[in-house]
């Protein structure tokens, strides 16, 4: 059976006072029930085995809806071209607005997740809740050929003015050099819920050899209150000989 990836706590965090939160405020409303015939028609098969946590949706400060959240891989392979829906909803479960994006993880290993992000410009009249759903996933064909196997350790980390800055050492423990590297990292308050993530992509020129390991450091903005714990993973592409 595949095993979620651990998440690590933010060093000498437990809980955030609000006043260390910026200026956006979460939308908590309890999500009602959406019919069958509005829950994403033309899901793909595999899609439709993917987990997908949230959504939490955050009203910014110019007014537009932030919607972010997981999706988790609970199947014994790796699956790609993961693509997320996000449907505002009225209190009936009508849908009143409807988001699409593509997941922040170009491939999701079996037991693994990865966030997503879907803005809207408004809350549209009426908004009571939201739905979340997989639209699209297939099964990565030659994962090992084509995936570099990466590993992050922290370093260090804390909270500085109104974001989060972690240190992390990245390790390619394969045995070819890997380019096209991007590292994620994801903030989680205490109910495992999305406050907030970044993805950044290196130089798509640096190549990493294999056991060597490079230095960096990654600053998230959180977008609700209250993290507590982060999640980072790093991937990559296996050089052709």
């Amino acid at each position: 059976m595949p095993t979620r990836e651990p998440t690590l706590p933010l060093l000498g965090y437990t809980r955030l006072p609000p006043s260390l939160t910026p200026s956006l405020w979460p939308v908590y409303a309890a999500t009602p029930l959406i019919t069958a015939e509005h829950a994403g028609i033309g899901t793909s098969s595999t899609a439709l085995h993917l987990m997908v946590s949230g959504p939490a949706c955050y009203e910014t400060a110019v007014g537009s809806l932030m919607c972010l959240g997981q999706v988790h891989n609970p199947l014994d392979k790796p699956v790609e071209h993961v693509t997320v829906g996000v449907h505002l909803l009225a209190r009936d479960g009508t849908p009143l607005a409807t988001g699409e994006t593509v997941l922040a993880r170009t491939v999701l290993p079996a037991g693994a997740s990865g966030p997503y992000r879907v803005l809207f410009d408004s809350a549209p009249a009426g908004y009571a809740g939201a739905y979340s759903f997989a639209l699209t996933g297939e099964i990565a064909t030659d994962y090992e050929g084509r995936f570099a196997t990466l590993t992050m350790q922290e370093v260090s980390g804390a909270f500085v003015i109104d974001q989060y800055q972690v240190s992390l050492s990245l390790t390619n423990k394969g045995k070819t050099p890997v380019s096209g590297i991007a590292v994620t990292m994801t903030l989680l308050d205490q109910y495992g819920r999305v406050t907030g993530f970044r993805r950044v992509y290196l130089d798509p020129d640096r190549r990493l050899a294999p056991g060597d390991s490079l230095a960096l450091t990654l600053k998230v903005i959180p977008q609700g209150p209250n993290t507590v714990a982060f999640d980072a993973f790093a991937e990559g592409y296996i050089v052709p000989n």
